[in-house]
């Protein structure tokens, strides 16, 4: 699944093609993914996100600075996003 949508944002030249609603998509199923195979993070409550120009802004209530922290990292590793933000 992943990778269809890796070949959707990237040319053969790497360029990123993403559109800001693909990329959204594809970090919410990263969250949910990655996410829900951790013990410590399984209950968590996933934030919300938007995009603006490959920025992702996450938006919601995080718990702790060790849960922001494996969000923000979790969404980094997906490709086509530049940065991320907390609302």
């Amino acid at each position: 699944m992943f990778s269809n949508l890796r070949n959707t944002m990237f040319s053969n030249t790497g360029a990123s093609i993403a559109n800001d609603t693909l990329l959204v998509q594809l970090v919410r199923s990263f969250l949910s993914r990655d996410l829900s195979r951790d013990a410590k993070t399984l209950g968590l409550e996933r934030p919300n996100a938007s995009s603006c120009s490959t920025v992702i802004t996450l938006h919601g209530r995080l718990v702790g600075m060790e849960e922001r922290r494996t969000i923000e990292e979790t969404v980094c590793r997906v490709p086509g996003v530049r940065d991320v933000v907390k609302d």
